[in-house]
Formats: C-alpha cells, structure tokens, sequence
C-alpha cells in the first residue's frame, strides 16, 4: 500500500488554520488553464479524474489528451479495446468531469508510443496553444511501456509550464515508489469520477477490478492525508515542479 510521507500538502479539504485556507485559495486561483495527459482513454480519469472535476467546478478551463489509439488485443487476459469506441467512452467520461477532451492531430499505435520530436513537438504545441499553465501527467517509473514514454513526452513538453504533477493510473508494484505529496479532497466528487470510469467498457476494467480498486486507493488517502477530518477520498500526486504566484 503506498505511504504518505511528512511536508504534504492537501487541497480542498475543511481545514481550521487560515495559512491552510489560504495555499489552497492560491492553489484553485493558480490552476486555471489544465491539461490531463494520458497515454490511453481512461487513464486521466483514473489518475485525476475527481481532481479535474473540481478544478473545472472551480472554474478552470480544464482540458484531456490522450495520446495513443487505445487499440488493445490482449488474448491471454481477454482484453480487446477499439479506437472508436475507446475515443467516444473517453468523451462522455470528460463530459461528466466537467472537462473538454482535445483530439490532437494525430494518434500512435497503442503499446507503440515512444519519446520522439514529433510527440513531444505535438504536445508542446497544445501547451502553448491552450496557454496551458499546469500539466497532470503519468508517473515516470511506470511499468506500463506507453505511460512511461507519455509521462517524458509531457514533462519535457510542459518544461515551461508552472506545475507539473504525476498521477499514478495502475495499482502496479513499481520499481520507484509512488509517494504522493500533494493531495485533492474529492468526497465531493468521488461520484463523478465512478460515473466517468463506468463509461467505459469492461475491458477497460482491467481484470475486473481496477475501477474499484483506484476508488479504495482514493479511500486510504483521503484517509491518510488528513487523519481525522471529514474527507472520505482524496487523489495524491508527486509534484514534479510546483509554482505557486502569490
């Protein structure tokens, strides 16, 4: 299971000290241009998927990119996904966050993306074209071979960005530790982002349980984010680069 460390920060919760209050303010006053990025349909909102709904509640302009096809055939675990289907799962899921999923130029070939100029050059333009000012991006040590090349493509192409943060999609054991450091309050949201993951197929249910296993995960840190407070779910990230503009 993974950890909270000390110096995390929670966003969103109902907190007692003013100086908390305050850095959330900022945080929510921060965070008003997002992009989501993920390598396939569903994995922004199994990351962050009720972190975006209350950004976009909080009125910011909240947007998702997916990167590859999505296009899965996966004999030995009877997975099989498609693009089209996959792709229209993958809106009305953004459409229930509150978000507006962005359909790029182009899309590769599912377990086929890599880090490249071409990739990183496309979404280095969204960046700039959306004026985009915080990146949610996979976790670098992955072990899924697309999120690990989707998480180098979006942290160089957001190095100009004032927040990038990791999200973790998969309840996979990694090499390097998932430990979230910055934390989002979403009780009031976790509805939303089960009525989202049900948009898609059960194929994308990986092995029949990863929806019900990231809202348990959602559980325990919303637990152990704040011992003792009212919040019942939360999302937790590893800040790559945080800048907040007081």
């Amino acid at each position: 299971m993974n950890q909270i460390k000390k110096g995390s920060v929670v966003i969103g919760k109902e907190i007692d000290s003013i100086n908390e209050l305050r850095y959330g303010d900022l945080m929510y006053r921060n965070m008003q241009k997002v992009l989501a990025i993920g390598a396939h349909f569903d994995d922004v909102e199994l990351g962050a998927g009720g972190t975006l709904a209350k950004l976009a509640n909080n009125r910011a302009k909240v947007y998702k990119l997916v990167l590859t096809d999505d296009v899965t055939n996966f004999d030995q675990k009877k997975i099989k996904t498609d693009f089209e289907s996959s792709r229209k799962e993958g809106e009305s899921a953004a459409n229930i966050l509150g978000i507006t999923q962005i359909e790029p130029s182009r899309y590769e070939k599912c377990t086929k993306l890599e880090f490249n100029s071409i990739n990183m050059q496309l979404v280095e333009k969204i960046i700039f074209d959306y004026s985009i000012d915080t990146v949610f991006t996979h976790f670098l040590s992955d072990i899924q071979q697309d999120h690990v090349e989707a998480s180098k493509i979006s942290y160089v192409a957001a190095r100009y960005c004032k927040r990038v943060l990791f999200y973790q999609s998969n309840r996979y054991i990694l090499p390097k530790d998932f430990y979230p450091r910055i934390f989002f309050d979403i009780t009031k949201e976790v509805d939303k982002k089960i009525k989202a993951l049900n948009c898609f197929s059960k194929d994308h249910d990986r092995f029949g349980n990863l929806f019900q296993q990231t809202i348990k995960q959602n559980e325990v840190w919303g637990y152990q984010s704040i011992l003792g407070s009212k919040t019942n779910f939360a999302e937790g990230f590893v800040p790559l680069k945080m800048v907040i503009d007081l």
